[in-house]
């Protein structure tokens, strides 16, 4: 063989090889990717949170108020077996829903959803408040919904306050504003009304942290709506994008304090129109009340 054949057949394996070596990249990056976002999307994470107050009786020491958010009709395992184990597992005294449990862009389910608001108030007492999916259905769909939800055990907040009994009887205001009134002056008056000086609030969206919930003098809030910002940058606390908060929004996850109200933020369960997560594992919310002496 001469000189010249044994080049060019050295060349063609040489850009083989190359080839090779470009697939099997290609290959590892794409498997890479796929581990990674499927442990986002499906690994569930709990965040446990102490607060601590001296406007709460003791009997409520200890108290644990178990949060969820933003299901979106996504299924941990059969018929989310392996998200209500966990639910159990914290031994929740009350169980908070912020909304957004039914998905109105492209995979609703809302037999799903109602499977869900039947099983999960044998674990605790629940309180339900509306998202902006929810409203996102058919009028009838949704209201049907909500009556078999009641009929299931869940209580649904629509703009109102309950009163939270300890085992001896002493008692906080939960009060659950429906998404729809978020913006209207509904929370005042009910703050205004409550019989006790220790409230906490359920709203889906945590961006009326400033202008709605601090001025009503609530002291907690739970909220969700921005999926902690589905993609995150790593190594940070930082979302990239959130519904009403846009770009590198500051309110999607953890802890957010405004004058005298603390507000829990979930990054929640499922997603929406778009179907991924990144660096940002679906959350269950779990905070214990404290109560401490002092004026």
């Amino acid at each position: 063989m001469s000189t010249e054949n044994k080049r060019i057949r050295e060349e063609k394996r040489t850009k083989a090889q190359q080839i090779i070596r470009r697939i099997g990249l290609w290959c590892f990056a794409f498997l890479l990717f796929w581990v990674i976002s499927y442990g986002a999307n499906n690994r569930l994470e709990v965040s446990e949170y102490t607060y601590e107050t001296n406007q709460l009786a003791y009997s409520f020491d200890g108290f644990r108020i178990v949060h969820l958010s933003d299901l979106h009709n996504k299924i941990f395992a059969r018929n989310n077996g392996v998200l209500l184990e966990q639910v159990k597992a914290l031994r929740p005294d009350i169980i908070v829903l912020t909304g957004d449990f039914i998905d109105a862009s492209n995979h609703t389910d809302i037999d799903a959803a109602l499977l869900f608001m039947q099983q999960i108030p044998k674990i605790a007492p629940t309180y339900y408040v509306t998202g902006n999916h929810e409203y996102m259905i058919d009028r009838n769909k949704l209201e049907d919904f909500l009556k078999k939800t009641e009929s299931a055990g869940v209580h649904v907040m629509k703009n109102e306050s309950v009163q939270i009994s300890s085992k001896t009887g002493q008692t906080f205001t939960l009060i659950g504003m429906d998404d729809n009134s978020l913006q209207a002056n509904l929370l005042g008056t009910l703050a205004e009304e409550s019989e006790d000086d220790f409230q906490v609030l359920l709203a889906h969206e945590p961006q009326y942290l400033s202008d709605c919930y601090a001025p009503s003098g609530v002291d907690l809030v739970f909220s969700g709506h921005a999926h902690g910002g589905q993609f995150r940058i790593p190594f940070t606390h930082q979302g990239l994008y959130a519904p009403d908060q846009g770009v590198l929004p500051k309110l999607t996850e953890g802890i957010a304090r405004e004058q005298d109200t603390t507000m829990y933020i979930s990054r929640g369960l499922g997603n929406s129109g778009f179907p991924l997560r990144l660096f940002n594992h679906p959350e269950i919310v779990c905070v214990t009340l404290k109560t401490v002496t002092g004026s």
